[in-house]
């Protein structure tokens, strides 16, 4: 059977497409040849005409997710004013949808604790990717410095990795308004993560109960 030219290419970049979803949302290990090139309507034979190895299709989907990351980061940036791209990256990153969204969204709180068990390759594509949302954000008008750009990277990153590991969608509410306030401080005027009255969550309101129980035990004291 032909096939068209560039048809080769193509079928690599859409198996690469969905793998760099797939290891966002379930990890690296989740990749599985038979059932990728299943997906693809391909056999297994054939994914060695796109593929040196598994470990390839891994280092390229692992690449493809984090230059997306960095990619829609950059963006986002460009569409903001000058002096607030800070305040447009929380509006994008800080969100419900991107919480949920974990196979198409940002690749560093996902793929991140996987990192230090992989290869040097996969390393410097992580730490590159980093490095560059920092400059992106550093680089604003009036912008963090770079120290401090980095800081509040992390900030972000950490808070949406939090949020997507707890098991209450309250308490994941919760933990990306926190982060939003403690990054852009308490804006009236910014956009909130959720709408209407917010209550705390059960796990937080059992956490301050036992606070309050324990103030009041040393003051019995």
């Amino acid at each position: 059977m032909r096939y068209e030219k560039g048809y080769g290419a193509e079928m690599s970049a859409r198996i690469v497409e969905y793998a760099s979803a797939r290891i966002r949302e379930r990890g690296i290990e989740s990749i599985k040849v038979d059932g990728l090139m299943k997906a693809a309507g391909l056999t297994r034979g054939g994914f060695y005409f796109h593929f040196q190895s598994r470990r390839d299709l891994i280092e390229r989907a692992f690449a493809r997710a984090i230059d997306e990351s960095v990619e829609k980061w950059r963006k986002v940036a460009d569409r903001s004013s000058p002096g607030e791209r800070l305040l447009g990256i929380v509006d994008y990153y800080l969100t419900e949808r991107h919480r949920v969204d974990m196979g198409h969204g940002c690749a560093l709180p996902s793929l991140g604790a996987e990192v230090p068990r992989a290869g040097a390759g996969t390393k410097k594509t992580f730490s590159n990717g980093l490095r560059e949302m920092i400059e992106v954000l550093s680089q604003d008008m009036h912008g963090p410095s770079n120290r401090k750009a980095a800081s509040i990277v992390s900030e972000l990153v950490g808070a949406l990795l939090l949020a997507r590991a707890v098991d209450h969608p309250q308490f994941a509410s919760e933990i990306l308004s926190a982060a939003r306030e403690s990054v852009l401080g308490a804006d009236p005027q910014a956009p909130k993560v959720s709408k209407g009255k917010r209550k705390s969550s059960p796990r937080i309101e059992r956490l301050g109960s036992k606070s309050a129980r324990r103030r009041e035990k040393s003051k019995q004291l």
